[in-house]
Formats: C-alpha cells, structure tokens, sequence
C-alpha cells in the first residue's frame, strides 16, 4: 500500500496534460492503462510495484470520448528490462461495450 506522499505524487502526475505514449521504446514506457476518472486512476497506483529503476508516470488528456487520466511505468533501461514484444497497451474503455468497460460479455 502506497503512503499518503505518494498519493500526492500521483495526484500531481495525473494533473499534468501528457499524451499517450506515441513510441514506447523510445519513451521506455512498458505498460500504461487509461481511465475515465481520477479516482480509479489513483486507486490502481496502489497497486503497483516498481522495481528500483521504474517509475510511475502519467496524465491527462482528452479523445473523442471525454477526458482520461492514465498511469505507466517507465524503466530506466529498456534493454534491461526485456522483450520490448512484450510492451503492453491496456486500456478498460471499450467503445463496443461502454457498461463491460473491457470486463467481458455481462459485466
């Protein structure tokens, strides 16, 4: 669990207007999520673990939808870190299924 500090980073991080990674080797962002509100945003932070040459960055902005927050992990060192076929795009808002929000069929 994060310790209140942290979740002002996070806040912090989350007000900032920042695209979504455009080219994650050259960013050396591995994972990031997106989220319709901050307060899911937040509650995911808590969940992250970092190795000691990741960070946490992220933001905000605005598509066709609405505005999102999202959170990634940046390393220090991609070729460190591994596979760059394994860098992962995960985004809950599905389009086709606005109430599964990416949860499957019945959610």
């Amino acid at each position: 669990m994060q310790a209140p500090d942290q979740d002002v980073q996070i806040k912090q991080i989350l007000t900032q207007a920042r695209v979504l990674p455009e080219d994650p080797k050259k960013e050396r962002v591995v994972l990031w999520k997106v989220f319709r509100n901050e307060a899911e945003a937040l509650e995911y932070s808590h969940h992250i673990l970092l190795e000691p040459d990741q960070k946490i960055v992220g933001g905000r902005g605005t598509d066709s939808v609405g505005g999102f927050f999202w959170l990634g992990i940046e390393v220090a060192d991609l070729e460190a870190w591994g596979n760059t076929q394994a860098i992962q795009l995960s985004d809950p808002f599905d389009g086709n299924d606005p109430k599964g929000q990416g949860r499957g069929p019945g959610s």
